[in-house]
């Protein structure tokens, strides 16, 4: 059927009204008039597909990679990496600002006004972005190969490029997979199989360089030998063995192995050193990291007792308490607390200023009495009823700062803020991960 696409979902796909129905358009973008096959999976679920462009936007534009969208290798199907390479890039940060703005208007009407985008990238060069570069192994026939998921599954689709990827990761990347294939290597998922993926860390500001090799087991013989000659072949700053031994979702297992070089790397961010282990969260794009760290700053320029909540490894907490303020960070994980304790000592100005707490967030609030300003910087869900509670209805700093990686999460969250006495002052969403719909927004919030 031909169908005009209308507006965007929050997924980045294109959405048109057939009949009364919204039909979710992968690769489209609004004011496009485009032919589409619908499957109807039952149970009033349908899928479509791009068939073909009738009338094109302004906006689109051929993309960089050769795995991306509908004309990626027949029989394969696109990399499920991005969404919207097929969209100019001045572009999809107006429609990132569009997207975060709609959303909270339709919780919080009186909010103000989104601010543009902000990119962490040159606007003509939105490429090589990312500091934390993640494969994954397949097996094709009797060859490894490595690359990403077929958008929407499991499959792994080989791949020769990434141009999202920082080039240095990139390159380590594909020594390895070279490495281990000229071994005989195969991924987990046949009887001989044990390569999972390949996690790989590249400094922004400092040239160092972590690997994390992950592996269903550590009895093969072969890989602690192949990768004994990717090192001689490529000596990274740091390299781990990371066993993963579980058919889920996660991308690390339980127990690491140091290999070589540093336990920790070491990245600056807005000033701080900062430290991460091969396992912990920190941020894939520095560059985003750091616009987010100096909102915050600017946002808590007169506050003095800050909480930081879901603290990670101290992003935020480090910067905070080297400007001047008396910080204390909560976050449940124990390795990223032991790297922001480690971290602290290589920040003089930070020293005795920030104290790290490793504890869930709902477990650390009750026992709390006051703060004069907080950072909350939750996972993907948003926090919970629980902790917004606590926060702006006992604690009630004066300022607050939510960091938000969902922008359908902040806008729902917002509504129940603001009950609890709250104004948005407002509200900068940052480009984390160009040619995708994913959106930081810094939410600036002030009592009443």
């Amino acid at each position: 059927m031909i169908v005009d696409i209308d507006a965007l979902a929050p997924n980045g796909d294109g959405v048109a009204t057939r009949s009364g129905r919204r039909l979710a358009v992968p690769f489209t973008i609004p004011g496009e008039r485009v032919s589409i096959r619908v499957v109807d999976r039952g149970r009033g679920r349908a899928v479509a597909s791009l068939v073909g462009i009738l009338r094109a936007s302004p906006h689109r534009i051929a993309p960089r990679c050769s795995h991306f969208g509908i004309d990626a290798k027949p029989g394969v199907g696109p990399c499920g990496g991005c969404a919207w390479q097929h969209i100019a890039y001045p572009a999809q940060l107006r429609f990132k600002t569009e997207l975060v703005d709609r959303l909270v208007r339709e919780h919080v009407p009186d909010a103000p006004h989104v601010l543009p985008t902000l990119p962490a990238t040159p606007l003509d060069q939105p490429w090589g972005y990312r500091n934390k570069v993640h494969f994954v192994f397949g097996n094709h026939g009797s060859m490894l190969t490595m690359g990403h998921y077929v958008r929407g599954s499991r499959r792994v689709i080989p791949v020769v490029e990434c141009p999202v990827h920082d080039e240095r990761g990139n390159a380590f990347a594909f020594c390895a997979r070279d490495t281990f294939a000229a071994a005989g290597l195969r991924a987990a998922g046949d009887e001989r199989g044990t390569l999972r993926s390949l996690a790989i860390r590249v400094g922004r500001r400092t040239t160092e360089l972590m690997a994390t090799l992950v592996v269903s087991h550590d009895r093969d013989r072969r890989v602690r030998v192949a990768t004994r000659q990717l090192l001689e072949r490529t000596q990274p700053t740091s390299m781990h063995v990371n066993v993963h031994d579980r058919n889920d979702a996660f991308v690390f297992g339980q127990t690491t192995r140091h290999l070589s070089g540093a336990a920790r790397m070491r990245e600056e961010v807005a000033g701080a050193s900062l430290l991460m282990s091969p396992t912990a969260f920190f941020q894939t794009n520095v560059e985003a990291a750091d616009l987010l760290v100096r909102l915050v700053l600017a946002a808590m320029s007169s506050e003095g007792h800050v909480l930081d909540l879901y603290a990670g490894s101290g992003l935020f907490a480090i910067p905070l308490a080297a400007a001047g303020h008396e910080v204390l960070a909560i976050e449940e994980n124990r390795a990223a607390v032991a790297d922001g304790e480690a971290a602290l000592r290589l920040n003089h100005a930070a020293r005795g200023r920030c104290r790290l707490l490793s504890r869930r967030v709902e477990a650390a609030l009750p026992s709390l009495r006051t703060a004069d300003a907080v950072v909350l910087d939750p996972p993907r869900e948003g926090c919970s009823p629980s902790v917004l509670r606590a926060v702006f209805g006992r604690l009630k700093p004066r300022r607050a700062v939510y960091v938000s990686c969902n922008p359908e999460a902040l806008a729902r969250e917002l509504r129940p803020i603001c009950r609890y006495g709250y104004r948005v002052i407002s509200l900068q969403p940052v480009d984390m991960f160009p040619h995708t719909a994913h959106i930081e927004t810094v939410a600036v919030l002030q009592i009443r």
